[in-house]
């Protein structure tokens, strides 16, 4: 999402620089400090491999000697997640307006107290979901603005009908922390396998390859453009998440036209309704996740309205209202 914005502010002829926070490269490695810049500073060229970033933007390595005079004054900065963004943005980097872009509860490696400082800081504070915004207004100096997550439908669109895809085809993301929930996922598959002995599975991710059976097909650092011609291979989206902030991958899997089956996390609430657009099961219920994808399977008509549904829905999260609100905050 903050390539996506960057991109967009490029277009409406903002100067827009991307600073990556390199100091722990190689952490884990005794390697000289002028060494890990002339790394970061490759790195910092070449990425983000996946996304199509707009050549305008500048990207600047916290690790270059000079990286605040490069940024130079700043009328916008805007932190991009709790753990280093927001003190790099707080403490180190001057500018007219801070903003805080807050995708979720991020509490995986900082306490809830470290957390929770975050949103004291007197930033402007923007969430992309609801749920994000009852929580982080109780701490927050001002009240935090509501920006969903937007989606861009010229991109991620339909383009095999779901009633031509193969039927017992299921693609979702893999991710390592446990948050996302991918060894119930696991579960879910294994059971639906010995009932589809001809079962297909897509996964992507930005990690290395895991250990997989081989009717799992895995994809690392899938392009935009690979996420879309799998989402349109597929009958289901899987997403067995513990808790999100908002899912981005279910709502553009629904776009495509795949069925979302997933469990009931507060985020995905923002987007999916229960047997409209989606099919929900409670978090941590193998039993009723494994059901809702045969349910998905076994009838043409509910796979049908599922997508049709889905793919109307997200219409509504059209990212003309996501820049109207964000240039809104930045004023």
């Amino acid at each position: 999402m903050a390539f996506e914005y960057a991109n967009r502010l490029v277009k409406e002829n903002h100067e827009v620089l991307i600073l990556y926070l390199n100091q722990d490269l190689l952490k884990n490695y005794s390697v000289p400090l002028i060494v890990k810049r002339k790394i970061a500073k490759i790195l910092t060229k070449i990425e983000p491999k996946w996304f199509d970033l707009n050549k305008k933007i500048k990207k600047i390595s916290n690790l270059d000697l000079d990286y605040k005079e490069k940024l130079g004054k700043l009328d916008v900065c805007i932190a991009t997640s709790a753990e280093k963004t927001v003190e790099e943005v707080n403490k180190n980097l001057i500018a007219k307006t801070k903003l805080y872009l807050i995708q979720d509860y991020e509490n995986w490696n900082i306490s809830d107290k470290e957390l929770i400082a975050t949103y004291k800081l007197g930033f402007k504070n923007i969430v992309v979901a609801k749920w994000l915004k009852q929580i982080v207004d109780q701490y927050s100096p001002t009240e935090s603005v509501l920006i969903p997550n937007a989606i861009d439908t010229s991109i991620y669109t339909e383009t095999v009908p779901i009633q031509n895809r193969d039927n017992h085809t299921i693609a979702l993301l893999y991710h390592e922390s446990p948050h996302k929930g991918l060894k119930n996922a696991f579960k879910v598959l294994d059971k639906l396998k010995q009932k589809y002995p001809d079962l297909k599975v897509i996964m992507f991710g930005k990690f290395p390859k895991p250990e997989l059976p081989n009717w799992i097909t895995y994809y690392k650092g899938a392009s935009q453009k690979k996420t879309v011609e799998i989402y349109n291979f597929v009958k289901v989206f899987l997403c067995s998440t513990i808790e999100e902030g908002f899912g981005l991958t279910g709502i553009e899997a629904m776009a495509c036209g795949a069925c979302l089956v997933s469990t009931d996390y507060r985020g995905v609430r923002e987007y999916a309704v229960n047997n409209y657009n989606s099919l929900l099961s409670p978090v941590g219920d193998i039993d009723a996740q494994v059901e809702n994808v045969i349910r998905i399977f076994e009838n043409k008509e509910l796979q049908k309205n599922i997508s049709s549904n889905g793919i109307q829905h997200v219409k509504k999260f059209k990212w003309s209202e996501a820049m109207k609100k964000l240039n809104k905050t930045i004023e």
